[in-house]
């Protein structure tokens, strides 16, 4: 293969990644990363392309576009990135880069030195730019690794392994290095290379982002979106699995139903606005209160329910206590007290009916028992109430 066929099939696929970047921009054009991601996959297929036209045709001025439009898609893969992880930007760096390159290219080309100058200064530039983009795919992911984050970081290692190999034949060769050579060779690390790491890295990007659109929808689905706690779906899926376990265990488990007292007022006095911030903070207040293995939910409204694995009826005291002193201890805007009322219930040891439903059911009753009583208080459902 010749350097024209392989630079070529580099542009082609080059613009298919631009265009489908460019589709994924337009299907969610609020991402700043698909924006940043589109317009690097835009100036690196119009830099090749520029470069590709000047071997034929030699134009200084296509040829400082053509370099500069590489740096610059580099840069802005940088950019993407980060938006990507939700990491502050190091706009000034990149726009530092950028200005340097600009000018050390120009003089490049005003003083007419070797094409090696211009492709070294190129190549160390992408390089330094691969090099942050690999750290920030590698210390990106707060959940571990996926596969779109593998498969990109692996194809951003290769454009770097090649842009070494070009700095090193170029610094080895100096003016005997030639971009239009037909060894194999010179073809592959100009042109072939590349284009498998172009496609592998533009394949990763999309991976990256698909796998995020389906975490998001997957936490939507049983999360609730106002307070972040798992929502009544996911609530009643885990109790159901839990019971089922602590069955098959022989373990002891727990629930609450926890319900704020007068939560009506704040809505009326304050505002939805606040109702909805105390939402939030109780919500996080509750969950700060329990372990890490309970499962914390809203069930709907101002009512909550937790799971609570491994505690039995002896211990329900306890949890209620700890719950009714939490919610006790806060102040929302530093000046409301607020309490709750609680409603708990235990799996029994000698029962007729052992399932979520009759759980949930007597937690429920212990609730309006507690709000009878005079509320700020928790009731526990005896086991002879089955």
């Amino acid at each position: 293969m010749d350097s024209l066929t392989a630079g070529i099939a580099l542009i082609v696929a080059q613009l298919c990644v631009a265009l489908i970047m460019t589709g994924v921009y337009f299907a969610a054009p609020r991402e700043q990363c698909t924006r940043y991601w589109a317009l690097s996959e835009i100036f690196i297929a119009a830099g090749i392309l520029m470069i590709v036209l000047n071997v034929s045709v030699p134009i200084h001025i296509l040829l400082l576009l053509g370099y500069n439009s590489l740096a610059w898609g580099s840069i802005l893969q940088l950019w993407g990135t980060q938006a990507f992880y939700k990491k502050s930007q190091s706009t000034k760096l990149g726009w530092l880069v950028g200005i340097a390159f600009f000018l050390f290219l120009g003089l490049i080309l005003l003083m007419k030195l070797p094409i090696a100058e211009r492709l070294l200064l190129l190549s160390a530039t992408m390089l330094f730019m691969l090099i942050l983009n690999c750290r920030e795919l590698w210390t990106g992911p707060e959940t571990g690794r996926s596969f779109g984050n593998i498969l990109t970081l692996g194809a951003a290692g290769l454009l770097i392994l090649n842009n070494v190999f070009r700095i090193g034949a170029l610094l080895l060769l100096a003016q005997d290095f030639q971009p239009t050579t037909h060894s194999l060779t010179g073809v592959g690390a100009l042109y072939l290379v590349p284009l498998s790491g172009t496609l592998l890295y533009g394949t990763g990007l999309l991976l990256l982002y698909f796998e995020r659109i389906v975490e998001e929808k997957h936490h939507l689905a049983t999360h609730d979106e106002l307070t972040g706690m798992l929502n009544r779906r996911a609530i009643v899926a885990g109790g159901e699995r839990e019971v089922a376990m602590a069955l098959r265990n022989n373990q002891p488990l727990t629930i609450a139903f926890v319900d704020v007292d007068f939560f009506k007022r704040i809505n009326d006095n304050l505002g939805h606005e606040a109702g909805d911030i105390f939402l939030i903070e109780i919500a996080q207040l509750l969950t700060k209160t329990c372990r890490n293995i309970d499962l914390v939910g809203r069930y709907g409204g101002e009512e909550f329910c937790i799971i609570f694995p491994g505690v039995g009826q002896e211990n329900a005291t306890i949890v209620g206590e700890r719950l009714l002193n939490a919610v006790r201890q806060y102040r929302f805007q530093n000046q409301y007290q607020m309490t709750v009322s609680v409603g708990l219930a235990s799996l029994p040891e000698n029962p007729k009916d052992r399932s979520w439903a009759n759980l949930i059911n007597r937690a429920d009753s212990a609730l309006y028992k507690a709000k009878d009583f005079g509320r700020d208080q928790f009731c526990i459902a005896e086991e002879d109430l089955i």
